[in-house]
């Protein structure tokens, strides 16, 4: 095992940059086109040269921007394997400005960022980001964060295993696009899992996702192990009233007033933080909200459209389920409340009418809606599906849209509400406390201590990791869990999502860390990503490999 750190530093360096200079923004071409780009950038090295078939570009099927996975295999002497995976898709340039020609040359953007940032600092991020990029300990640019740095990490680790004399396992590496969207690329990875692990014979003994952490202090927090990764529900609510002239407001219920009341109840809910490990997820907050009025008049909306994001530990699909159907039950029901107490004070006497608000789950209002409107629904529902397939249509919008159809169809009138899942769902994982979760944390632990007395700086352990990642579908998830998510997801024929593929692995994050994701100032710290990071992760890949099971 070599020990100079700077044959990691230069070694990851240099991938990084390269990997940064390849503009993969998600849904463009730049992305579909990383693939072969990686893959030619590999193919140079000495093992592939020797062995060409370890080495392979995997369609998505069906992928509308025509995207691939990449995979990356050093055989070993044994069929214990290790897997090292991450997304090289990143979020546009955009927000760079003046500046976005050099969004993907972080040598060439860092001393023009600097000029920007001394003539336009105000705010203090901006200043502390000036003051990080004067120091020389951080590199700017589009995705080196997230997560090109963590993926040159694993590379170098890669590369360097390729050319060892002696390897007691394999190592796999896969590179994925479409996490920042749908996680097409992940999703894709594991429905070929299995075959691919049957054909060369591999026993994966843990998976290592190499994201990134954002920390805004010393490193304390980014220099961290993660244990499990944080699940994400896309709650939706179809609220429906009654619609009425604005100028007889108490004739109807305006579903605008059902919204105020749902956000108010849900937005940054503390109670509704999910807690596990000693750490509490965030709370929920509102992504979308929109009334279903095509054009203005002074008709007060009869419909109106909310989603909104939850995070979770532990909290099963179900739960989430039930606690929000509570919630939104008694947003309904204040909200009619109030307007008989205002209609009284106005007017002197109770003409609204008494009405009793429902509250739905989209399972319910499915089965609800094709048996009341037959062959019709039926027809009418699978023809909006293919319509919505082929348009590659944004999930939400596609759920708002199959929402809406079914509530028409059911003949069911408000108030009422309709609660589901209108995109992606991301289970929440954690390392188990049995084997072969045990194993893996052993090691873990034991090559932390040995890095962080190697280089004189802290590695610590953390439960969840917050950013939402691809670890949710390589994890051990409850099954059951996510069948009533696809039961109530409208557009779970549209997401080609094989819940059973999922293969239940140990896996963690061990990533780079830095300052302002997906910002025009986003930047990566040099000295731990470039140095420490490989490090620690060759040291824990041939752990895996040795520990007795």
């Amino acid at each position: 095992m070599f020990r100079d750190p700077h044959d990691w530093l230069e070694r990851v360096r240099t991938l990084t940059l390269q990997l940064v200079g390849h503009a993969s923004v998600n849904g463009t071409a730049g992305e579909a086109t990383f693939s072969s780009f990686l893959a030619g950038l590999l193919r140079q090295e000495p093992y592939f040269v020797r062995n060409p078939t370890h080495l392979w570009v995997e369609p998505i099927a069906g992928d509308p921007v025509g995207r691939s996975n990449v995979f990356v295999l050093v055989r070993g002497d044994s069929e214990r394997t290790v897997l090292l995976t991450g997304h090289f898709d990143v979020v546009s340039a955009e927000n760079y400005g003046e500046l976005a020609p050099w969004a993907f040359d972080p040598e060439a953007l860092l001393p023009r960022l600097v000029k920007h940032l001394e003539r336009n600092a105000q705010s203090a991020p901006d200043k502390r980001a000036l003051d990080d990029l004067r120091s020389g300990r951080f590199l700017p640019g589009r995705g080196i964060l997230d997560m090109k740095s963590g993926l040159a990490a694993g590379l170098a680790v890669l590369l360097r295993y390729s050319r060892s004399p002696e390897r007691a396992g394999n190592l796999l590496f896969i590179a994925s696009p479409d996490e920042e969207n749908r996680s097409a690329g992940i999703r894709s990875v594991v429905s070929h899992l299995a075959t691919v692990m049957k054909k060369w014979n591999l026993e994966v003994a843990a998976a290592i996702n190499l994201d990134a952490t954002g920390d805004d202090g010393d490193g304390t927090d980014g220099q961290a192990i993660y244990l499990g990764s944080v699940g994400k529900l896309l709650l939706s609510v179809l609220l429906i009233g009654r619609d009425t002239h604005a100028g007889y407001p108490f004739d109807g219920v305006n579903s605008a007033l059902f919204a105020a009341g749902v956000i108010q109840r849900l937005e940054c809910n503390a109670g509704f933080a999910d807690l596990a490990e000693g750490e509490k997820a965030p709370p929920p907050t509102v992504l979308k909200l929109e009334d279903l009025k095509q054009q203005y008049d002074v008709t007060t909306p009869g419909k109106t459209w909310c989603c909104i994001n939850i995070l979770t530990h532990r909290m099963p699909a179900r739960e989430v389920m039930e606690s929000a159907c509570k919630l939104v039950d008694e947003a309904l029901t204040s909200a009619l409340a109030y307007l008989r107490e205002q209609a009284q004070e106005w007017s002197g006497h109770k003409r609204l009418t008494q009405f009793v608000p429902r509250v739905l789950t989209f399972h319910q209002l499915r089965a609800l809606a094709l048996e009341s409107g037959g062959a019709s629904a039926t027809a009418r529902l699978k023809r909006l599906e293919t319509e919505l397939k082929e348009e590659n249509a944004d999930l939400p919008a596609a759920s708002k849209r199959l929402t809406e159809l079914l509530w028409n169809a059911s003949g069911l009138t408000g108030p009422a509400a309709v609660v589901g899942f209108a995109s992606v769902p991301y289970p929440s994982v954690f390392l188990s406390g049995d084997e072969p979760g045990m194993t893996v944390r052993r090691v873990l632990e034991r090559e932390a201590e040995r890095v962080s007395a190697a280089y004189c700086t802290g590695i610590r352990f953390r439960s969840f990791f917050s950013g939402i990642s691809d670890m949710s579908f390589l994890g051990l998830v409850d099954k059951n869990d996510l069948q009533f998510v696809a039961d109530n997801t409208p557009t779970w024929s549209l997401l080609g999502f094989d819940q059973e593929a999922i293969p239940g692995l140990p896996v963690v994050n061990i990533g780079p860390w830095g300052r302002d994701y997906h910002q025009s100032t986003e930047r990566v710290n040099v000295a731990y990503s470039f140095e420490v990071l490989p490090e620690l992760v060759w040291r824990v890949v041939n752990g895996l490999f040795l520990e007795k099971r």
